[in-house]
């Protein structure tokens, strides 16, 4: 019985807009946030785009210079998925690598893992469901040719949906393909950002008959973000306080038929956004979901994040909050947790109330970065 309960579990995960807001696509890892720092506030990081879950908000943060990534940055996250089920072996991973030579400024580099445990699945045989994405990234800048402040990126990735291996008629049940991701950001002022990205650009795919294809969610990101620090003065600058912000929207843009092939994604940005007969402009307005987060960070040491998830067509309305500790510019500790009970704050926002799904998930990252680029200032890394 349990085998069961696990199996449907995963049927709900694959395809509830309820639980991750997404019911009309399949490969729900190419859409699954990571990193505590982002879920922290919200699950930001498209205008930010500044630590090593750039390579999923928006690669192009690898062509902005950025010390933390001189000499090589990794991080590992886990998190247990919806503790509601108790259910131990629902289980997110995502580990990334990111790179930037210190004597130039021109070009980063970025390879990424996300892996998503569905559980065993004994009603069908003996099978584990799962699904991974691979991702290797690149970003760079124009600054040579004298276009300032833009940078660009660029993601190809691999994926592979092992949604009910072993079933079918010539056991297949699984999915893999190719997908591309494309991301631009451009900092304004000083202190401001804007990001853009269109990602998962690819075919659809199908796990047992061709003639029941399923798109993969292509998405439409864009954000805006401050990010400044405040020092004291004199010869020894103090870094008492560092704010960054961000606010965000995302579209999942696909378009199904019940007696057709999905649109390919670049059609659907006109059938499925753009010319949507089968919705109202208030459902269209729904699909959008905002995520919005701050986060406060005292003496370059500890960071105290908080953060919103609204999703009206999915009925989540999430507050996040999560802290983080950094040592020696190399070391970064960071937790994540959502509160979000069934039926919490949904009436703040004229809607009925959350789904509750993701209730008391928490998620936590360790991260080394400055790998290679070790000097005595890193004794004192309050010091700007």
């Amino acid at each position: 019985m349990v085998e069961k309960v696990k199996l449907v579990v995963v049927f709900l995960l694959l395809n509830a807009a309820n639980i991750f807001a997404v019911g009309q696509s399949a490969v729900i890892t190419l859409v699954f946030p990571s990193g505590a720092r982002s879920l922290g506030m919200g699950e930001i990081g498209t205008a930010l785009a500044d630590d090593e879950d750039v390579l999923f908000y928006n690669p192009a943060g690898l062509g902005l210079r950025n010390s933390r990534w001189y000499g090589g940055a990794s991080t590992m996250f886990c998190e247990q998925l919806l503790p509601m089920f108790k259910i131990p072996d629902l289980w997110h991973f995502h580990g990334a690598l990111c790179f930037q030579f210190p004597f130039t400024t021109t070009v980063g580099f970025g390879k990424d893992f996300n892996r998503i445990n569905f559980g065993s699945d004994d009603f069908t045989g003996k099978n584990t469901s799962y699904e991974y994405v691979v991702t290797n990234s690149v970003g760079f800048n124009l600054d040579g040719l004298g276009i300032k402040n833009h940078a660009f990126g660029i993601s190809p990735k691999y994926f592979y949906s092992a949604f009910a291996p072993g079933t079918g008629p010539g056991n297949q049940g699984t999915a893999q393909s190719v997908a591309l991701d494309l991301g631009y950001l451009w900092q304004f002022l000083p202190f401001m950002r804007f990001g853009l990205t269109l990602a998962n650009m690819g075919p659809s795919v199908y796990y047992i008959s061709q003639d029941q294809e399923d798109p993969i969610p292509f998405t439409i990101n864009a954000a805006l973000a401050y990010k400044d620090d405040f020092c004291t003065r004199g010869n020894e600058r103090l870094r008492f306080l560092e704010i960054c912000a961000e606010s965000r929207f995302d579209r999942e843009v696909v378009k199904n038929y019940p007696d057709k092939s999905p649109d390919p994604f670049w059609k659907a940005i006109y059938t499925g956004l753009l010319h949507d007969t089968s919705m109202t402009f208030q459902e269209q307005l729904d699909e959008f979901v905002l995520h919005t987060g701050v986060e406060l960070k005292i003496l370059s040491t500890l960071s105290l994040r908080h953060g919103w998830l609204i999703d009206r067509a999915g009925q989540r309305f999430e507050n996040h909050l999560g802290f983080g500790v950094s040592l020696f510019n190399h070391f970064q500790m960071d937790f994540s947790y959502i509160l979000a009970p069934r039926g919490y704050v949904g009436w703040l926002f004229g809607h009925g109330g959350a789904s509750g799904a993701r209730d008391e998930q928490w998620g936590m990252n360790l991260t080394f970065f400055r790998m290679f680029c070790w000097n005595e200032n890193d004794r004192r890394w309050w010091i700007k």
